[in-house]
């Protein structure tokens, strides 16, 4: 199944993550040094792991949801869709809000 090409990937980007022996998982595109033609560093939610993945496995979270996202009983996948859809910053180096959080009330 065709995924996203390298050139199209970009950090911060959601998508489901195809590992050999795992199911479609939600994970975040990761910042890379080396661009995204061989290998895409993702951060899977819910287990919070990095993973290096050819582009051909990775796919859109957006469009993928329903055939994805649902029916899987692995621990840490119902975990990892609440993160993507509810805090898609987390394990993030990026600090998102600190400075309305400074701010008195």
């Amino acid at each position: 199944m065709p995924g996203k090409t390298g050139d199209n990937l970009k950090p911060g980007d959601l998508v489901f993550a195809k590992m050999k022996g795992f199911p479609h998982w939600p994970a975040r595109v990761c910042k890379s040094d080396d661009g995204y033609k061989k290998r895409v560093p993702v951060f899977f939610f819910g287990t919070h792991q990095i993973g290096h993945l050819l582009p051909e496995n990775i796919v859109p979270f957006v469009g993928n949801k329903m055939k994805y996202g649902s029916g899987v009983r692995i621990k840490g996948f119902a975990e990892g869709m609440w993160e993507i859809q509810n805090t898609p910053g987390v394990g993030s180096k990026v600090k998102v809000g600190l400075t309305s959080l400074s701010q008195p009330l």
